[in-house]
């Protein structure tokens, strides 16, 4: 076994070279391999306590001599396995640095300079040392200034006078104040070795290895016409306008509770936003304008077409109504538009769509039952009392058994006990800001806005189970109606009109449980 063994400052050296590598693929990462330092330099500790006990323990003993070998070689292939990552990330790192210099040259962004912390020339394009009239071997690993002090003449820097004592000051406060994953646009005015004037646009960043500055790398372009760069200047300028109107229009676009549509005659398409399409039932919000138009009544389109195809720069703007096929059923639509006849490029009608709700509860003959709003009207009340500000309560309403008092005494007398109970709740819940909404043909859906009506409904509620139930008397006919009750408060419960709506429906729910105690549920009481 002795004569596997090696002494350990074989070990010692080889621990070494293994610090070495993982600090130097450490570098190329730019990321500290904190497992791999430890245990490396947990190694050389160990092989400097064997270099002391060699002789005296290891080499008298066979067991400490057979884990000393095996320890050794386990050295050497660590060893190998980190000489092989350093050399594989060396050799990864310097082809990516070739490709990018590659891609730089095939690019409009022809210039670019590499400089270490001391300002010292790494690398230089070839189109710059044209402007020094000098090779590359003339500067690489001079300093920057050294080189460009004695062949050309800064003028300007992002439209400041300056000279070379200038920009070397603003290089050499640069590296002090940098930090990583910092950028810089920059545009150099400069006089060449044959004065004439250069004009680089470049992007600066720093270089950074295991936190500390270890260079800048300048990336650009080279132009010789002023006037060209004033241009470029101010399209860009006028680009980022572009961009901000675009944003501001899709933000309208997004907060519009109007049913919006724009149509490109041109391209034969519709957008309509997502208001429209879920109203109309449509697919998607881009459509073929003849697909749209294809569901329009045979009796109207006729009437469309000649309103639409009448527009003149005089007579921009229509209004039509028309009937759109909607699942099968017929929905009137009414339509007001205008044709931009300012744009000369494209041709295109932008306007409101609003689908014409009718009442889809048959009529009873009991006239607020017939006149109370439909669902249609919920959100946009919900949404304008919200603009106020004042906290309110949505409650939505469950006459329970009027199918079983319809089975038993005839529709009539169901509708008679329903137009009693909603005209009592009207004169008792609504006020000149609040409203009451039919939403079902058994649920109704009631705004409280008074602060007092809210306290008493609440108190009624919490002291009597049946609090809300009715009992009515027609001749001979005695019922009474069952109601069950969810109630949901503004800003306390919900931060909009939608969750409001949402948590009124989930208290209704658990008030019609039959483990619930009571037939009316707040909210508040469940969340």
């Amino acid at each position: 076994m002795l004569a596997y063994a090696q002494h350990p400052i074989f070990g010692l050296i080889i621990a070494f070279f293994i610090v070495v590598f993982v600090v130097t693929e450490s570098i190329l990462k730019e990321n500290v391999l904190k497992n791999r330092l430890t245990f490396s330099f947990i190694n050389i500790a160990i092989f400097i306590v064997l270099f002391f006990i060699y002789e005296t323990r290891i080499v008298t003993n066979e067991d400490w001599l057979l884990g000393y070998v095996i320890y050794l070689y386990f050295t050497y292939f660590i060893f190998l396995i980190s000489l092989y990552n350093t050399f594989r990330n060396a050799i990864t790192n310097a082809s990516q640095y070739q490709l990018f210099i590659k891609g730089v040259k095939n690019t409009k962004w022809n210039v670019y300079y590499v400089v270490d912390h001391k300002e010292r020339i790494k690398d230089i394009s070839i189109s710059l040392l044209r402007e020094l009239n000098l090779d590359k071997a003339d500067v690489v690993g001079k300093k920057l200034f050294s080189v460009f002090g004695t062949k050309i003449r800064f003028t300007k820097l992002n439209g400041e006078d300056v000279n070379n004592r200038t920009i070397e000051k603003y290089y050499n406060d640069y590296k002090k104040t940098v930090k990583a994953n910092d950028s810089e646009d920059q545009e150099l005015h400069f006089l060449n070795f044959n004065g004439e004037t250069v004009i680089l646009h470049l992007n600066m960043q720093p270089l950074f290895a295991l936190g500390k500055y270890r260079g800048r790398m300048c990336v650009g372009e080279k132009k010789t016409d002023e006037a060209l760069m004033v241009v470029e200047r101010e399209l860009k300028k006028v680009d980022h306008e572009l961009e901000s109107i675009r944003h501001k229009f899709i933000a309208t676009l997004e907060l519009s509770e109007d049913g919006l549509f724009y149509i490109d005659l041109d391209e034969k398409t519709i957008w309509v936003n997502d208001i429209v399409r879920d109203q109309l039932k449509l697919p998607t919000n881009i459509l073929n304008v003849d697909d749209y138009r294809a569901l329009i009544d045979t009796d109207d389109i006729k009437k469309y077409l000649q309103v639409t195809n009448d527009l003149t720069p005089n007579k921009a703007s229509y209004s039509v109504s028309y009937r759109l096929l909607v699942d099968g059923q017929s929905m009137w639509v009414k339509e007001k538009g205008k044709r931009l006849f300012e744009d000369k490029q494209n041709a295109v009608i932008m306007g409101i769509m609003t689908p014409m709700h009718s009442k889809h509860f048959r009529k009873t003959g009991i006239e607020i039952l017939d006149t109370i709003k439909d669902e249609n009207y919920i959100l946009p009340d919900l949404k304008a009392l919200i603009k106020t500000t004042r906290p309110f309560q949505l409650a939505i309403i469950n006459l329970k058994n009027i199918p079983k008092i319809n089975e038993m005494y005839g529709r009539e007398v169901g509708n008679m006990l329903m137009g009693q109970y909603i005209s009592k709740l009207k004169q008792t819940f609504v006020t000149e800001s609040s409203d009451l909404y039919r939403l079902s043909g058994l649920e109704f859906v009631l705004t409280i806005t008074d602060q007092r009506k809210m306290a008493s409904l609440y108190k009624g509620i919490k002291a009597e189970e049946n609090h809300l139930n009715m009992t009515i008397e027609y001749g001979s006919i005695t019922a009474e109606l069952e109601v069950f009750i969810g109630v949901a408060q503004m800003y306390d419960d919900a931060v909009n009109a939608q969750d409001l709506f949402q948590n009124a429906s989930l208290a209704l729910k658990t008030a019609q449980l039959p483990q619930y105690r009571g037939q009316g549920c707040y909210f508040k009481d469940i969340k």
